[in-house]
């Protein structure tokens, strides 16, 4: 309720930034500062389910994005950086304005062709292809990401966290390759992320107390890129009033492989991942347990004109990867089986208009509602197996 009642005053003080933020640019233009922005807002309609806001069988104007980021290279080794956000997404997301990430990065050892570093603060979480961009519209490949990989239920998780990362790179004849390991302490305490591993919001606190993230990444001299991206999250449960559950603990493991080959006009990519969500000690009303998801998608963009770009994509998320038709699953609980899985198939098109205006145009065709946010759709019997969306966005940046 809080977030809500401040969201207006959020998104006044956000343009009042943004109409100002030209002259404070001119201002600080030069070698070592930098600033810009982008601002988007989407339009979203969908049949039989609810995303981000009140989309079903009508028009949701919920989800806008806004962002100022800076930086700062004090001296050769050392650059700092930031960004403040607004972000609104129906029910799912409703904090407004917030600080997406603050970080200092340091070199502290530079060669011709290798460099290592030390980057601290709350910093960008290394997850995948696209996590440390996914608020930029302009670097997504989509309106939406594939939600099997990138679930916007579970980015307040993913996006960002107070830590430290150890990265090294270096280029080579055999290509460039970099590294990036480190510890953060993980941020579990939204309503979206409590509806992924309890299932429902509860009355008491998910904290997160600790995680591990590591990456690799190849790029060879054949445009192409292999990438493996690991994460070991941890988290307690403190039980509030008249709670039906237990002290417990939740730990989340994903190894997610990334491979993408770029062409002259046409890039592929395909990125699978087996996440692994263990629960134990909530007691009788959530019994421990440990499932394997299993999350994959292949897609292709293809830049047909210089202005214009044309997507594909097939999503597949399974939350049991030995239950994936959901069947045991409706056994157990009661629950409809759709609950456990999402195959979604995605058609985009996207037009530069300028340098500093893009429009998209997105359509998704989905069985299942395993990734339906939550939040928007509370009540699992009213949700619905077979459904549409459509997606427009503009977006500008500066």
């Amino acid at each position: 309720m809080t977030a809500s009642r401040f969201s207006g005053w959020n998104s006044l003080l956000l343009g009042g930034l943004l109409a100002a933020l030209p002259v404070a640019a001119s201002d600080l233009s030069g070698p070592r500062y930098h600033i810009q922005g982008f601002a988007a807002q989407g339009l979203i309609g969908s049949t039989n389910n609810r995303f981000f806001g009140d989309s079903r069988d009508s028009v949701s104007t919920g989800f806008s994005e806004a962002g100022l980021h800076g930086t700062w290279q004090p001296s050769d080794a050392v650059r700092l950086s930031g960004q403040v956000l607004y972000r609104r997404a129906g029910e799912s997301d409703e904090e407004g304005l917030r600080l997406d990430y603050a970080q200092a990065d340091w070199h502290f050892f530079r060669a011709e062709t290798t460099q290592f570093g030390l980057k601290l603060g709350k910093v960008k979480l290394p997850y995948g292809l696209y996590n440390e961009t996914r608020d930029v519209p302009f670097t997504r490949p989509g309106i939406l990401l594939p939600q099997s990989v990138y679930i916007d239920n579970s980015r307040d998780l993913l996006l960002a966290a107070p830590g430290i990362f150890a990265h090294g790179a270096s280029v080579q004849a055999y290509g460039a390759v970099d590294f990036l390991l480190g510890w953060v302490r993980p941020d579990f305490d939204s309503e979206s992320v409590e509806y992924v591993f309890l299932g429902n919001t509860r009355p008491g606190k998910l904290k997160g107390t600790g995680a591990i993230g590591a990456r690799l990444r190849w790029d060879a001299p054949t445009d192409t890129t292999l990438m493996l991206t690991y994460a070991d999250a941890r988290a307690d449960y403190s039980p509030g009033s008249m709670d039906s559950l237990a002290a417990g603990k939740v730990r989340f493991r994903n190894l997610l492989a990334t491979v993408q080959q770029r062409f002259d006009t046409l890039t592929l990519t395909a990125e699978y991942g087996e996440p692994r969500g263990n629960l134990s000690g909530f007691g009788p009303a959530l019994p421990g347990n440990s499932r394997t998801v299993q999350a994959f998608y292949l897609q292709s963009e293809w830049r047909f004109h210089p202005a214009w770009e044309l997507m594909l994509r097939h999503d597949l998320f399974y939350r049991d990867k030995d239950d994936k038709s959901g069947r045991q699953f409706q056994a157990a609980t009661g629950l409809p089986s759709h609950n456990m899985f999402a195959r979604d198939s995605t058609l985009g098109l996207r037009w530069d208009a300028t340098p500093s205006l893009m429009l998209r145009a997105e359509y998704h065709h989905v069985n299942g509602t395993g990734w339906l946010p939550g939040p928007d759709n509370p009540a699992f019997f009213s949700r619905e197996q077979r459904w549409n969306m459509w997606l427009l966005q503009a977006a500008y940046r500066f």
